[in-house]
């Protein structure tokens, strides 16, 4: 939820009644884990499956025979999909995901009680080819009433729930990017009696170094620091007598 809030604060700080977001839906549904980390999974596992045969039209999720043995955890009373879903995330890590055979016998060992399992289907993606299965639809939604002639694809509204309407209408976006990091590194000249270990001398430079930045178009929101040699020191001494340091700018 902590990506969820980071959203609705965008929306509401810039002002838009509602914006897209990267989910579209696909053109058929396929069966996925709630917990997407790629790395939980070695080469194949994460397509592991071991349908019941008597059951031939599954719909949304899947439920087997459990006794959840170390490191599964049976939950009761019973709940639905969506809110087994997150009681495993609040209070422990995801709905269980069943890697190998041998994960679905210690799963199925006791064979008569039914409790839901990680595994899922719907149609929707996201842009970036992620896995992710968090959803925040608004009250009735998604919506599938309406005409798909151009698809379907995600909006969030200003209260932060989503609603799906046909991609081709116009909507403000929002875009997703990493955090840049850029090191420089400078060569400083000073007086003899200046002590370039003080932080307040520190940051007046850092201070000022920032500014002339600015003046040649640096954004006003990139973060300057200082970074720290493997010895704790930000400065070198050079041997001709000068000094150099290297800032990180994030």
């Amino acid at each position: 939820m902590a990506e969820m809030e980071r959203l609705y604060r965008t929306i509401q700080e810039a002002g838009a009644g509602e914006a897209w977001i990267g989910l579209k839906h696909g053109s058929s549904p396929k069966w996925q884990w709630s917990l997407a980390d790629r790395d939980f999974y070695r080469e194949n596992e994460a397509e592991f499956r071991n349908w019941d045969t008597s059951w031939v039209n599954h719909d949304m999720c899947v439920i087997t025979g459990t006794n959840y043995k170390h490191p599964y955890v049976l939950v009761s009373p019973a709940k639905n999909w969506t809110d087994a879903q997150r009681y495993c995330r609040e209070k422990h890590t995801d709905l269980a995901s069943v890697r190998n055979q041998t994960e679905n016998e210690q799963i199925g060992a006791s064979g008569n009680v039914h409790a839901w399992i990680g595994l899922f289907r719907d149609a929707w993606e996201w842009s970036d080819g992620s896995s992710s299965s968090f959803r925040h639809w608004g009250p009735g939604e998604p919506d599938y009433a309406a005409p798909n002639q151009h698809g379907f694809c995600v909006e969030v509204k200003s209260s932060g729930l989503w609603n799906n309407h046909q991609c081709n209408e116009s909507r403000n976006f929002i875009c997703y990017g990493v955090i840049k990091t850029q090191i420089m590194r400078l060569k400083l000249q000073v007086a003899s009696h200046v002590d370039l270990d003080d932080p307040d001398v520190q940051a007046a430079f850092l201070q000022q170094i920032g500014q002339r930045l600015k003046d040649k178009g640096l954004p006003t929101d990139d973060k300057l620091t200082w970074r720290k040699q493997p010895d704790g020191k930000v400065f070198q001494k050079e041997e001709n007598g000068k000094k150099k340091e290297k800032r990180d700018g994030l």
